[in-house]
This record gives C-alpha cells, structure tokens and sequence, in this order.
C-alpha cells in the first residue's frame, strides 16, 4: 500500500513538470495551432486546444483499463491514477476557476488567487509561468509596470 501511494503521488507531481515542459515547448511551438485558441477570446463552449485534455483523459482511461486487470499492475494504476488526478485538478483550476468556464467558482485563498494571476501574466505577456501549480513570486507581477494583474482579466 505504502509502494502505491508513493507511485501516485510521484506521479501526481511529476505531472506539473511535465505539463509545464508539454506547454512550453509543444503546445507554444509544435502544436500552437491548436493552443492558439487557448489565447484568444473563446466564441463558443469549446476551442480548438480542448483536444488535449480528451486526448490525455483517453489515453489515461485506457491505461487504467489495463493496469485494472491484473493485481501485478499495480504500480502502473498508480501512476495512471496519479496521471488522472493532476489532469482533474488541473481543469477544475484552470478551466473551472481561472478561466471561468463554469461561472461562480471563486477562492478567496491567497495561493488560489496568485495562481489565477500568474496564469493571467501568462495570457496577457507569453513567456513565464508555463505550469499551473508551481510559479515564482515574479511571475504574480505584470512584467511592463511591474503592478499586480487583477481580477476580471481574460483573455
């Protein structure tokens, strides 16, 4: 039990390193054709970069299929189920309550609103913070003026 639970939560933070990897340099260079959508204003309930997600939930789906069927696959459902938890709490946290996909989801936590800045840094500038969950302070600040980003941005 203590070898699964490890499994997983290594997975669940090794995740935000590659999310953050698969952003940068995928997603802003080799597939900006879909991400493109991501930075402009939305014209409906979906946009173009919603293929990632299906694509990585699918693949995580299939996974735990496999890894379900046989008790010597546990440490494969772990990280599958670590896998899945990042991409949970990365949608509720980035589509959910930053850019307010589903309206009325608001934290009045301090780390909650600086993630939601820094992502917005991120929508506003291009550049840093590529990841979700880990950001530096500098990455809260509105790089031309150096002036906190506010609420009520987003694009």
């Amino acid at each position: 039990m203590l070898r699964f639970a490890l499994f997983f939560v290594a997975a669940f933070i090794t995740m935000e390193f590659v999310s953050y990897l698969a952003h940068r340099f995928v997603y802003h260079k080799l597939l900006w054709v879909f991400h493109e959508s991501h930075h402009t204003p939305r014209k409906g309930v979906f946009e173009w970069n919603d293929v990632f997600p299906l694509f990585f939930a699918s693949i995580s789906i299939a996974v735990i299929w496999y890894a379900v069927g046989d008790p010597s696959r546990s440490d494969i459902l772990a990280l599958a189920l670590g896998v899945t938890l990042y991409g949970m709490v990365y949608f509720f946290l980035h589509d959910i309550y930053v850019h307010r996909r589903v309206p009325g989801v608001v934290f009045r936590n301090p780390y909650m609103r600086r993630l939601k800045k820094a992502h917005m840094v991120h929508h506003a500038f291009g550049g840093e913070p590529y990841g979700l969950l880990l950001f530096r302070a500098k990455d809260v600040r509105d790089p031309e003026s150096d002036v906190t980003v506010g609420r009520g941005q987003n694009p």
